[in-house]
């Protein structure tokens, strides 16, 4: 598979995840169905980001280790925010300023070069 194919899968995971903790974070009757779609979003972010890592000889540098933590607390955000009680407008700032950092740092790859 290129390098593409596995960036339009991954930008899928996201999208998936994305709807799911929004759905969780809304609340409602679908909680679940939202929480599986997050757990979706998040395996397929992480099979095909290491499948990439692989594709393009990258080893597993600083700036995926740091991607591989934010997944962790991305993945247990909804947690997070339900236990806090957190304000929904907190918890959409939050989970922008995660998914722009991430993005942020599989597009530049700081400390690769």
């Amino acid at each position: 598979m290129d390098a593409l194919a596995y960036k339009i899968i991954h930008l899928t995971g996201i999208s998936a995840l994305a709807l799911g903790v929004g759905g969780m974070m809304a609340g409602g009757e679908k909680r679940k169905t939202f929480a599986i779609l997050q757990g979706i979003g998040l395996l397929v972010m992480l099979v095909s980001g290491f499948g990439l890592l692989a594709k393009l000889h990258l080893g597993y540098p600083i700036f995926a280790m740091v991607k591989t933590a934010l997944w962790l607390l991305i993945g247990a955000l909804p947690v997070i925010f339900r236990k806090l009680k957190t304000p929904l407008p907190v918890c959409i700032l939050v989970s922008l300023v995660l998914v722009g950092v991430m993005a942020w740092l599989g597009l530049a790859k700081p400390w690769l070069k």
